[in-house]
């Protein structure tokens, strides 16, 4: 899945909001966090990693010089690697990623895992090919308080039809 010019607009958007709430980003070298569920396939989900990391770096110098952390979401498993960029860009990062097929993982899982172990990335995309990620949520007291008080703000969800801020889609589900 290559990004669209309507997609690459949008995660711009998305990215300027992030990094502009008050209390974020201000400088230095910034910390962002991949989130990548491994029911996507390996050519989609390497295209979507590559044109995302070209479409930050040139929207600002700021992802020019990043920290960042690759988390493989599987329905057994959660793992975080800190790779380089161009790591993603060139795809050699997916050379050992394996696809999952299976059941729906519960989405209150990741939302705990990022913030027990993600809290201070300024920036963290969650990539899933499934459109309606929040409905597997099983756990609504749960999620809410993972994501409070900061996930909520850092945490942009990428499907194949939109890129918008998770809180967004969270609060249209439950509240």
């Amino acid at each position: 899945m290559a990004l669209t010019p309507v997609q690459n607009l949008q995660l711009h958007n998305q990215i300027e909001r992030v990094l502009h709430v008050p209390g974020n980003y201000r400088g230095g070298i910034l910390e962002m966090a991949i989130v990548i569920d491994c029911a996507y396939d390996k050519e989609r989900v390497q295209t979507l990693c590559a044109d995302i990391v070209t479409s930050c770096k040139k929207q600002s110098e700021v992802f020019r010089n990043i920290r960042l952390n690759v988390v493989t979401w599987r329905s057994e498993n959660i793992l975080t690697e800190t790779v380089a960029a161009a790591y993603l860009q060139m795809g050699t990062w997916f050379e050992h990623y394996q696809e999952e097929q299976g059941e729906q993982k519960p989405l209150e899982t990741i939302l705990a895992y990022l913030k027990e172990f993600h809290a201070r990335s300024k920036l963290i995309l969650l990539l899933t090919p499934n459109a309606d990620v929040v409905h597997t949520i099983q756990d609504k007291e749960a999620a809410l308080a993972a994501l409070n008080p900061f996930l909520k703000q850092k945490l942009i969800l990428i499907t194949p039809e939109e890129m918008e801020a998770f809180y967004k889609n969270f609060i249209r589900k439950f509240i």
